[in-house]
């Protein structure tokens, strides 16, 4: 914190005018080592990504031939990253159209309205009939997040159903979150493909009120997406 509040300062002013400014630092240069080690000594290291430690391996590897499986995003023959023209497009299309003011706690409407009608389709009934609630939130993870102490807030006694496979900080989110949590079947592995009638079966025989977590497509990390 106080580094950062330094540095932000120090922009704006020389530290020489700002007594208060140099203080701050000798009080944070001869205490700041100590006191960081006393306030986070207790911190354990994180277990490492199984998923994540793929590309570890990748990058690891002398193999000029290799391939990274472990990054859902797209790579050239080169495995340079690969931005689509329509993405590239869409960047020209708003840059210096619109004023970097906060947006609403929901988030920006149009970008809201226009992505439901993307994932359920313009005369989808449950469009129509304003049945999906919707919030902008910052990325797959954020939005998992949010909705988990969303669910522990105002759905306390309900249970979230998380798919098997799933990506592994999702039984995370949901257990810091303190709501319970079951796996639902959804990889078929002699079929390589979707276990429809076992997730159908774990849907049905859900308690009413419970909370199912779905990829809508390339399901992460095990990227098969129903037609």
């Amino acid at each position: 914190m106080f580094p950062a509040l330094a540095l932000s300062v120090q922009k704006l002013q020389p530290a020489a005018s700002l007594p208060w400014l140099s203080c701050l630092k000798r009080a944070y240069s001869t205490s700041g080592a100590a006191a960081g080690t006393n306030w986070f000594g207790h911190v354990e290291m994180a277990p490492r990504d199984p998923i994540l430690g793929v590309t570890e391996k990748f990058l690891a590897d002398k193999n000029p031939d290799k391939i990274n499986l472990g990054v859902g995003a797209y790579r050239d023959d080169d495995g340079h990253p690969v931005v689509l023209e329509s993405v590239r497009e869409a960047e020209q299309r708003v840059a210096g159209t619109h004023f970097m003011e906060y947006l609403p706690i929901g988030g920006l409407r149009d970008f809201v309205t226009e992505s439901v009608k993307l994932a359920y389709g313009d005369d989808s009934p449950v469009v129509t009939n304003g049945q999906v609630a919707a919030v902008q939130s910052l990325s797959g993870t954020g939005s998992c997040r949010l909705f988990a102490e969303f669910q522990r807030r105002f759905m306390p006694h309900s249970t979230v159903y998380i798919p098997v496979p799933t990506w592994s900080n999702h039984h995370n989110i949901w257990r810091d979150a303190g709501v319970a949590q079951k796996a639902y079947r959804y990889y078929k592995p002699e079929t390589r493909g979707l276990d429809f009638e076992g997730l159908m079966e774990d849907v049905k025989n859900a308690p009413s009120g419970s909370v199912f977590l779905l990829h809508a497509c390339a399901h992460n990390p095990q990227a098969w997406t129903p037609p």
